[in-house]
């Protein structure tokens, strides 16, 4: 079986979510990507935390009932993040996954996000390796 590696699979296209971001724009920029959740990085390009739809869910619910003003993503957001080099090999995430669950991992290079690796690509790597060992 051929090593590979996460930039091999990885996403360079990704929301450009910060803490500023308004609920309601993080919400678009998950749909408009197909992801339950996302990096959130500074002006600069760093990991400073993360956004899922669950954490998402209660305070809109709340502002769509009290019509509470505007919420930023940064008084939502986990700041404890896992995060994953593209050097890094498929086999050693997919083993992180089954311990730590996120089902996205943010990529980094030099300090900042440059892509994002999902749980679904891991999986269908893994599968293309099983069957190509099985076709032998």
């Amino acid at each position: 079986m051929a090593k590979q590696f996460i930039s091999d699979i990885m996403s360079t296209q990704f929301p450009l979510i910060t803490p500023d971001t308004e609920i309601t724009d993080a919400i678009v920029q998950l749909e408009k990507f197909a992801l339950f959740g996302a990096p959130v990085q500074d002006h600069a390009g760093k990991l400073v935390g993360f956004i899922s739809e669950q954490q998402l869910l209660a305070p809109l619910l709340q502002s769509s009932y009290f019509c509470d003003g505007a919420t930023a993503v940064g008084q939502l957001m986990r700041t404890e993040t896992l995060s994953v080099s593209k050097t890094s090999t498929v086999i050693d995430l997919a083993t992180q996954m089954q311990q730590d669950k996120p089902k996205i991992y943010p990529v980094i290079e030099h300090g900042k996000v440059i892509a994002v690796v999902t749980r679904s690509q891991v999986l269908n790597a893994l599968k293309e390796n099983y069957l190509s060992c099985s076709a032998h």
